[in-house]
């Protein structure tokens, strides 16, 4: 069997996110659990793949599309832009209001499928761009923040969400704690020679 070109594969794996994440709509926004912790990182990885296919590709462009591709990314010095935009966007879609917005407003709904793919664009390059100390800045602050809220959300009595009831609250607090453990271990891995 002929192995696929990384440019291929990551962009079937761009594709089929944003279809799950797409046709699966209606399921996945039916809880709050599946809303936060499989459509919107879905949406997220859609970028992030279709970000790593275009590079896979751009590897092999010529000098001046290199040239132009560096002018692009200059001001992203080190990934720190990319990663505070993508912190950002990960911050406001942990907010209940956001959540229940974009159920009912379709500008947020709008926002949340357009923008999520384009922060997970900007967090693939950022990723890619920035060196292991920033990479643990923005990893740990995220993971912190994860935590944090999935604890607000299992303390409150009371539905944060007028959408999703107080069970399903608890069950996306939980999630965002696991989150919180598995998003470091699955860095680690992907860095063995760290230590």
């Amino acid at each position: 069997m002929i192995p696929r070109p990384p440019a291929v594969v990551f962009s079937m794996l761009a594709v089929a996110c944003l279809a799950v994440a797409l046709g699966a709509h209606r399921p996945l926004t039916a809880s709050m659990s599946l809303h936060m912790l499989v459509q919107i990182p879905l949406l997220v990885l859609a970028g992030v793949f279709a970000e790593r296919a275009v590079w896979h590709r751009g590897k092999t462009s010529t000098h001046e599309a290199a040239s132009l591709k560096r002018k692009l990314w200059s001001y992203n010095e080190y990934g720190v832009p990319g990663l505070l935009l993508a912190s950002l966007i990960g911050a406001a879609w942990m907010i209940p209001k956001a959540l229940d917005d974009a159920l009912t407003d379709w500008r947020v709904a709008a926002f949340k499928y357009v923008g999520l793919p384009i922060g997970g664009w900007v967090l693939g390059a950022s990723v890619r761009r920035a060196p292991a100390i920033i990479q643990v800045f923005f990893l740990g602050n995220f993971c912190w923040m994860s935590a944090i809220v999935g604890m607000l959300y299992l303390d409150q009595p009371v539905r944060l969400c007028n959408a999703y009831s107080l069970s399903d609250q608890d069950w996306a607090g939980r999630g965002l704690i696991v989150l919180a453990v598995m998003l470091p271990l699955a860095w680690l891995w992907r860095r063995p020679r760290l230590f």
